[in-house]
């Protein structure tokens, strides 16, 4: 059975490239060099994508979708690949001629001719940003918690065991507070559930305030707060000193008369004010063979001793168990 050759192939398959749901760019082979390979053709959903018109982008080269969170590393990776002549795959922030970011998955491969010489790239581009969207709903829903934002009890926990492994090889002390809510309950029971979750909001804004950007402050659930001080110093006093600072920075910070809105049927009625204060545990470590679980339980042993000397206290474990 013979085949029926086709009239026009060349201007078929354009059209079908061109109803495409991927972006396709066919750009020369080189240079490699500054401005790189230009565009020489595109089919209709680049540019509704990315709002440019047939004049802005022939001839132009396809860093017109970079901007300032395209990753270095990644370009670097694609451009070492395109000048060894291989095919790669890649996943990168661009943006439109808005301004607006959305991500890219593309795979570049090289067009040779007859002659085996490499004369153009072709890029089949795919909008990824609603799945790693979907990836980083995933992401927090699985390590933090949802009413305040802060890391939970399972990232905690990763990141102090983490601590403890960095401790170990650099000798440098680290610190655990394990913080709780003096009369919490009360809040819940007097004024309702939003009104303490409203309260727990602040504190933990409160918490991020008295840290540095290298700490981690985490929920561990209820009232209870758990903060990881890593890489303070080798020196065990001068650490030990740093921690207790930080400690009373955060019991004092949370001492403040808190704002809160009280309602009815979903109407704000009126604010009162709120005196809150915590009770702090704080465990030391440096490289001990210790688990993450071991300095939880000693971490919340302290805050408890904390608790029964009369609450808004500080209480230090010690190695022997004595606070």
């Amino acid at each position: 059975m013979l085949i029926p050759s086709i009239p026009d192939l060349p201007k078929l398959l354009e059209v079908c490239i061109d109803h495409m749901n991927d972006a396709v760019v066919i750009t020369e082979a080189e240079p490699f060099s500054q401005p790189g390979p230009r565009i020489v053709w595109v089919n209709k959903i680049f540019y509704e994508r990315n709002g440019y018109s047939p004049e802005e982008v022939i001839g132009n080269t396809p860093r017109m979708l970079q901007g300032p969170g395209t990753d270095r590393a990644t370009l670097d990776r694609v451009r070492e690949a395109m000048t060894q002549w291989r095919p790669i795959r890649a996943e990168l922030l661009n943006y439109r001629k808005d301004g607006t970011s959305y991500w890219n998955e593309f795979e570049i491969v090289p067009v040779a001719n007859e002659q085996g010489w490499f004369t153009h790239w072709v890029s089949v581009q795919r909008d990824t940003t609603e799945r790693k969207q979907m990836e980083e709903r995933v992401h927090q829903l699985a390590f933090y918690d949802p009413l305040t934002h802060l890391p939970n009890r399972r990232l905690m926990n990763d990141r102090l065991s983490q601590a403890l492994a960095a401790s170990k090889r650099s000798g440098r002390h680290g610190a655990l507070i394990f913080l709780d809510l003096d009369n919490f309950k009360l809040v819940n029971d007097t004024h309702g559930h939003d009104v303490g979750d409203a309260l727990l909001c602040q504190v933990a804004a409160q918490l991020k305030k008295c840290v540095r950007e290298t700490d981690t402050v985490s929920r561990f659930g209820g009232d209870e707060f758990v903060i990881l001080l890593s890489d303070l110093f080798a020196d065990q006093a001068t650490s030990l000193k740093r921690a207790s600072v930080i400690a009373e920075k955060i019991r004092s910070a949370l001492t403040q008369a808190y704002a809160l809105t009280i309602s009815q049927n979903g109407q704000a009625e009126h604010l009162i004010e709120h005196q809150c204060s915590a009770s702090l545990g704080v465990v030391m470590f440096c490289g001990q063979q210790a688990s993450v679980s071991d300095l939880l339980k000693w971490a919340d042993t302290a805050m408890y001793q904390a608790k029964n000397a009369g609450r808004n206290a500080i209480r230090f474990y010690q190695a022997k168990g004595q606070v």
